[in-house]
């Protein structure tokens, strides 16, 4: 071979080198380029994931803090209409607030039936039931009519009052757990 060959093939070479390199960095900055991409967007989506989680998670602890609220509301105002009762000095005032209050509590348990998980759904329906059960012997009495079952009595009711309460600690206690804000 010649020298002149020599250098030809020694400066093709050279030119194949700077091409090559050339297309070698431009491959290595799109394939950065793309990763660099893909993990942003992977990103985006576990903060729309985190977000989406943390409306839901704020979203049920509110429907725990209303239920919550409406049920202590709605025992309270039983307990109030209970003492008026053996006192014999219920009011109109005192019908009304405790009417209220059992709309407010049905309105809340109702929203709760739609949102919570099955656990704490049954602890409220327990409590809703309690409540009702007292709701309904209080008025009934109120109203001068006969019990509807053995047993229906003021003093019955009490003891039906108590065992709401232990009922709502309950659904407390479940509602915490779901949260995980329990011991």
């Amino acid at each position: 071979m010649s020298g002149s060959v020599i250098s030809l093939v020694i400066a093709f070479l050279g030119i194949l080198g700077t091409l090559a390199s050339g297309l070698m960095t431009q491959r290595l900055v799109e394939k950065a380029k793309a990763k660099e991409l893909e993990h942003a967007e992977r990103q985006r989506v576990d903060e729309r994931r985190y977000e989406a989680e943390r409306a839901t998670a704020d979203a049920l602890r509110a429907c725990y803090v209303t239920l919550n609220t409406a049920s202590l509301d709605y025992h309270s105002e039983l307990n109030n209409f209970w003492y008026a009762s053996r006192a014999g000095r219920v009011t109109d005032e005192l019908r009304s607030r405790l009417d209220d209050a059992r709309r407010e509590h049905r309105a809340r348990h109702s929203e709760a039936q739609m949102r919570v998980p099955d656990d704490v759904l049954a602890a409220a329906h327990e409590v809703n039931l309690g409540l009702s059960r007292v709701y309904g012997v209080l008025k009934r009495l109120d109203g001068g009519l006969p019990p509807r079952r053995e047993g229906e009595s003021l003093e019955q009711s009490r003891a039906q009052i108590n065992e709401a309460w232990d009922q709502l600690n309950e659904m407390r206690r479940v509602m915490r757990r779901s949260l995980g804000v329990a011991r």
